[in-house]
């Protein structure tokens, strides 16, 4: 079988072709084109076809995660949206309400609401009412539904999200609304908050569902004019999308969920980096993904990935399960300026891939975290992906110059030098953040990098947390394009039960456990291709009586035990918040279950340069590099020529296409028998 991973980031595109009867892989990067995704992500299809001699018509599955969904969202690009919802809710969404995610905001005293997501003139009621319970308080009048249908019909709405009161318990109202709608706009995106988030507390479900609605009409046509251009080129095979639970799915059912595509790029690289730690027999691992954007930092403990079930994205709450990624602007891109106090900062803003940074030589001038390595010497400009993008270090350098030291009225090296630890310390502190505030140590746990400039900071994060193990997987450039090889296709779905989990009876809570399954079990399987085998697993949301928010938990197989879920829940509250109430009642919110085809290739992927006899370990070249606070000249190796086993002692570069390894002084570095570069600090 041959499989192709896309993924469409900030910066570049990057595209890796798996042949698995071969065991050999292709791999290209091209820039992304922001103005048209899809236009980058042809190109790299059309690549990556031409490196290998393949046609289309020879690839049997392409897996493609973007951040096209992330960016319609904080670019405000999403298609014109209204929400139908019950009389007197009109404005939860400019209430809101004040999560542990957006706490600190209670005391900014610049804090500026978010802008709205849907304008209050097409925030639109309906007269009904369910109760909590699920009883009908008060009928629905369709003739009021058909009127306001009607007034949609004349305006430039695209997408109609469609949410009602406790719509989770009883969905009757809200079925027939979206029927009527339907009926009356066909040619307009409905969504449903009972489908997308069926779940207690309605500020977050309408948030969800109008986020879902705006991100319809949008992702619709990308995926449908992606895919018909592969189509055009002669694809015939199959065609997954990546969501940000790290499962694969069904074009079809993105269309309707769009809303599961807003972590799909960097999910990619945790379904990648769950496979590598699979066969190395690690079982907590720190990931961090630096790429031209953002570095992005998540967990993967006891074997699996952590998870949430809701977040914030751009101060907006989207409750959809998700990998569980923290991020912060410290990406190569991100460009590096100094505030009104003298200090230098680093991000949000990035110079992305138009016109990218100085040294790119399209136009860039200002300052990025990739000038300032060029310049330090941690990238070599004309080995840049393997030489085919020379980079300008004279532009760096004038960039550097103009806007950072010389307003700090000290040298190009010394302003590079500072842009690079300040970049270090915002990532370290992400990493801290997603550690130690969870009640994990992070000496316990190994660092896996990727991401084109991941290896390049790996061992100053390391050393910063003093974490004493350090993983560089093959690819780390393009190492979230090769998750959408290697992960599985997946649906999640919950049932909110809203009980005290004592008063629970087991058998009627095992009747809804397997409900629930079978329903999840059924979804999958109308997507998946016969034979394949599906197993679900299980998870319970708990809480505290009185707690604001609650705590997701896995369950095991078999018998639905009620005193094992208060253990896996009084565990998982004593590690983050370092108490437990024994006496307090602990209410079961939501049961969730997922289920899960393994589809994805289990092969090994090889970083080896194709050179059959590999000559003992010797140095390509020397470089100039900042070490020790000074420019010396250390050995460079290339990654390609290593043979497992080979040790490289630092101080010493490790280069490749798609990334560059720095091993500082007193360090070792060597090749395992799964083409990892492992380092011990």
């Amino acid at each position: 079988m041959r499989r192709v991973g896309i993924d469409v980031g900030g910066t570049f595109t990057d595209v890796v072709l798996i042949d698995d009867e071969l065991d050999r892989h292709w791999s290209v990067k091209v820039p992304t084109t922001p103005a048209d995704r899809v236009i980058g992500a042809i190109e790299g299809f059309k690549a990556i076809l031409e490196i290998s001699a393949y046609k289309s018509e020879d690839i049997d599955f392409v897996g493609h995660g973007t951040t096209m969904a992330t960016n319609m969202v904080v670019e405000h690009k999403g298609a014109r949206t209204a929400l139908v919802t019950t009389k007197g809710f009109r404005d939860i969404l400019e209430i809101r309400r004040v999560s542990r995610h957006d706490r600190a905001d209670l005391y900014d005293l610049q804090f500026e609401a978010p802008r709205e997501l849907v304008k209050r003139r097409w925030r639109l009621e309906v007269d009904e009412r369910i109760d909590a319970k699920g009883n009908i308080a008060k009928p629905l009048d369709e003739e009021e539904v058909k009127a306001l249908a009607d007034q949609l019909a004349g305006s430039d709405i695209e997408a109609v999200a469609v949410c009602l009161l406790h719509s989770y318990t009883n969905p009757a109202h809200e079925l027939r609304v979206a029927e009527i709608l339907r009926e009356r706009l066909p040619d307009r995106f409905i969504t449903t908050s009972h489908e997308v988030n069926p779940e207690l507390m309605e500020y977050e479900r309408t948030s969800t569902v109008v986020m879902n609605a705006m991100l319809g009409p949008v992702c619709s046509r990308y995926i449908r004019t992606f895919k018909g251009a592969l189509r055009e080129l002669g694809f015939g095979g199959e065609l997954l999308f990546m969501q940000s639970n790290g499962g694969l799915a069904h074009p079809d059912f993105v269309e309707a969920r769009p809303v599961v595509l807003l972590e799909s790029g960097p999910a990619g690289g945790v379904s990648a980096t769950t496979r590598v730690t699979e066969r190395l027999g690690l079982s907590n691992s720190i990931l961090g993904d630096m790429g031209g954007t953002t570095f992005d930092v998540s967990l993967i403990r006891d074997s699996k990935p952590e998870l949430r079930t809701s977040g914030l994205l751009h101060s907006y709450t989207v409750r959809s399960p998700t990998i569980d990624i923290d991020s912060v602007g410290a990406g190569g891109g991100s460009i590096a300026w100094i505030d009104v106090g003298g200090g230098v900062r680093i991000g949000p803003e990035s110079a992305a891939a138009d016109p990218g940074p100085a040294c790119y030589g399209r136009g860039g001038t200002r300052p990025t975290v990739t000038d300032c390595n060029l310049v330090l010497g941690y990238i070599d400009p004309d080995s840049f992906l393997n030489g085919t993008f020379p980079l300008d270090v004279e532009a760096a350098r004038r960039a550097i110059e103009k806007h950072l030291a010389e307003p700090l009225g000290t040298s190009v090296l010394e302003a590079a030098r500072t842009v690079r630890a300040v970049a270090n310390a915002l990532m370290a502190q992400a990493m801290r953040l997603m550690t130690v505030e969870r009640g994990y140590d992070p000496r316990d746990f190994v660092y896996v990098c990727y991401g084109g400039a991941g290896p390049v900071h790996a061992i100053d994060l390391a050393s910063e947390l003093e974490i004493r193990k350090v993983v560089v997987p093959a690819l780390p450039g393009l190492f979230s394009a090769f998750g959408m090889t290697v992960a599985d296709q997946s649906i999640d779905r919950q049932t909110s039960i809203e009980s005290e989990l004592a008063a629970l009876d087991p058998e009627a809570l095992a009747a809804m456990f397997a409900s629930l399954e079978d329903e999840v079990r059924a979804d999958l399987s109308s997507y998946v291709s016969g034979g394949a085998d599906i197993r679900v697993t299980r998870r319970v949301d708990c809480r505290y009586a009185g707690q604001p928010e609650a705590m997701t938990v896995d369950i095991g197989e078999g018998a639905v035990d009620v005193a094992g879920i208060r253990a896996a829940f009084e565990a998982a509250h004593m590690r983050q918040w370092n108490f437990i109430k024994p006496d307090q009642p602990i209410i079961c919110v939501n049961i969730r279950a997922r289920a899960e085809a393994e589809t994805g290739w289990r092969g090994t992927i090889r970083s080896s340069d194709g050179t059959s006899d590999l000559e003992p370990l010797q140095t390509s070249r020397v470089r100039r590099l900042y070490l020790g606070g000074e420019m010396i000249d250390v050995p460079v190796f290339k990654r390609g020529r290593l043979r497992d086993g080979d040790r490289v002692h630092g101080p010493a570069v490790i280069e490749e296409a798609s990334s560059c390894l720095v091993v500082d002084t007193g360090h070792v570095a060597y090749l395992d028998a799964f083409s990892n570069l492992i380092v011990e600090l």
